[in-house]
């Protein structure tokens, strides 16, 4: 969802792109990160590569680490060896499960502690990709919500046909929409922004918080909105952190942005 919004994103604004996929479509190169990927080779000079594929499934990282270890660390490590070696500068997208949500907003450089696999691989990942060069840009993202995001419209369809849902009433979200988020890649890249640059929004609310707004933007009965904890759910969550935002101060100083409202960006996620 990132990379092909990024993508059409540095069009727009006249820069020539090549795109990879791990499936063959047009206009785009094959390029699986679960192979070796060491010999590949981009058709002509990269300025910066953006690497956005992953394996980021939590639940398909918890049942099969070693092959969601492949691609999240193995061949993206590998890939992005190639295109330093190459002169690129390489923005990694990271994500604020390296940390495991007990602190309030923690600043770039505290301490990794991630409780998910996924958050582990992701981990190991930036350090390596860091021990590389400076030519790095580490990105660490919270929820990112694309306009239909799956889940936020199947509660929206839900609620619309009168059908109760069940959101977790005790996990936290710090969501940024998803152009929100393809204006700060493109704008580190430019910049060559070397580092760990946090994107998150700045207030934290819990899924039913979110569940509940939606059924008020479509006139639906609150009553149709029944919260659970997440023990509660059967799924095998390995982790309910108790925050889910993240410092942002390098986003506003070095970029000069600010995370929009919270409540707008969820709004965008349905509409």
């Amino acid at each position: 969802m990132i990379g092909r919004a990024l993508a059409e994103h540095l069009e727009r604004q006249g820069r020539r792109v090549v795109r990879t996929t791990r499936s063959p479509e047009p206009n785009a190169l094959t390029l699986d990160l679960s192979k070796d990927v060491s010999a590949w080779t981009p058709p002509c000079d990269v300025a910066t590569a953006y690497l956005c594929a992953a394996v980021v499934s939590l639940d398909q990282c918890r049942k099969d680490p070693a092959a969601a270890f492949a691609v999240n660390v193995t061949g993206t490590v590998s890939l992005a060896r190639s295109l330093l070696q190459r002169g690129a500068h390489v923005v990694f997208l990271s994500t604020n499960l390296v940390f495991d949500g007990s602190l309030a907003r923690p600043r770039s450089d505290a301490p990794v502690a991630p409780r998910t696999e996924y958050g582990r691989q992701k981990a190991e990942a930036e350090r390596q990709l860091m021990a590389l060069s400076d030519r790095v840009s580490i990105v660490r993202l919270s929820k990112v919500l694309g306009p239909r995001t799956p889940l936020l419209s199947r509660w929206a369809e839900d609620l619309r046909r009168g059908r109760t849902i069940h959101p977790f009433s005790d996990m936290p979200v710090a969501p940024v929409p998803l152009d929100f988020v393809v204006e700060v890649l493109f704008r580190v890249g430019q910049k060559r922004l070397g580092g760990i640059v946090q994107v998150s929004g700045e207030e934290e609310v819990s899924y039913e918080a979110v569940a509940r707004r939606i059924a008020q933007r479509l006139g639906a009965p609150q009553r149709l909105v029944v919260p659970i904890p997440a023990a509660a759910s059967g799924l095998n969550l390995e982790h309910v952190p108790r925050h889910a935002a993240l410092d942002v101060t390098r986003l506003e100083s070095e970029l000069g942005m600010t995370p929009p409202d919270v409540w707008a960006t969820i709004d965008g996620g349905f509409a």
